[in-house]
């Protein structure tokens, strides 16, 4: 993983800000800023109280977007461990029926890993890996158990391969979870606001509040990418990684 900001997500930000400060420029120059000054004291309280607002509605939306992560993380392993488990199982199982559920199970898990990745972290299902999974199911349900000790080896499979099924579910339905856009677009708009209140504050020098306005606006930025960038769990900087599927021994 990546700790660096990707380029094409940092040049319009940097562009816009270097036109913010340009016209800061002009307004200082024009006497704007002597306007605000009387307005002072109003100006403080706003900040205040917006600042106070964004930064409990940020520490909400990361938190919710943080538990999403993290359960799409455990569904993950949890999944990746249920294959496991029953391809371990498997070895007690006759020879054919060993070795189709074996192939099976490489071809759904290199699906997940090359196709249903991408589809999920575009928010989007991929179909083809349901009919390899269905395929995977029927590779499993219909080996015939001819033993008694193979009735009850076909039984525990079968045991798994519910939970695997389940635990699939699971971790389908959390990888396309996403921030409501409604609480994504407030807590923008009141990092916006901030950032206007900063930008009309009437600092006692120009380059005081060139660079308390830059400073402001890096942290918002850096506030909201992270934000942006950890609600999509399979893309991004930041995501969860598919290692467990390839750490499968098939």
């Amino acid at each position: 993983m990546s700790w660096i900001i990707p380029a094409d997500k940092a040049a319009r930000p940097t562009l816009w800000l270097v036109a913010a400060l340009a016209i800061y420029t002009v307004l200082r120059q024009a006497g704007f800023y002597n306007f605000t000054a009387r307005e002072i004291e109003g100006l403080n309280v706003l900040i205040q109280l917006v600042g106070d607002v964004y930064a409990v509605l940020l520490a909400f939306t990361i938190f919710v977007i943080w538990g999403q992560f993290t359960e799409v993380d455990n569904c993950v392993i949890a999944e990746s461990n249920s294959l496991d488990d029953l391809l371990r199982f498997s070895s007690y199982h006759n020879a054919d029926a060993q070795s189709e559920i074996r192939r099976a199970m490489a071809n759904y898990v290199r699906h997940v890993m090359q196709y249903e990745w991408q589809a999920l972290g575009d928010g989007r299902k991929e179909p083809q890996t349901d009919q390899v999974f269905a395929h995977f199911l029927n590779a499993v349900t219909s080996a015939t158990p001819k033993t008694e000790s193979e009735q009850f080896v076909y039984t525990r499979l079968f045991d798994m391969l519910q939970r695997i099924s389940e635990r699939r579910d699971q971790r389908v339905a959390k990888s396309l979870t996403r921030i409501p856009p409604t609480l994504a677009g407030l807590v923008s708009a009141i990092a916006g606001v901030l950032l206007l209140l900063v930008f009309v504050y009437p600092f006692h020098y120009a380059l005081t509040g060139a660079v308390c306005f830059a400073l402001v606006a890096a942290v918002l930025f850096l506030a909201d990418f992270v934000m942006t960038d950890t609600d999509n769990p399979l893309k991004g900087v930041w995501n969860v990684s598919p290692q467990p599927f390839a750490d499968l021994r098939l």
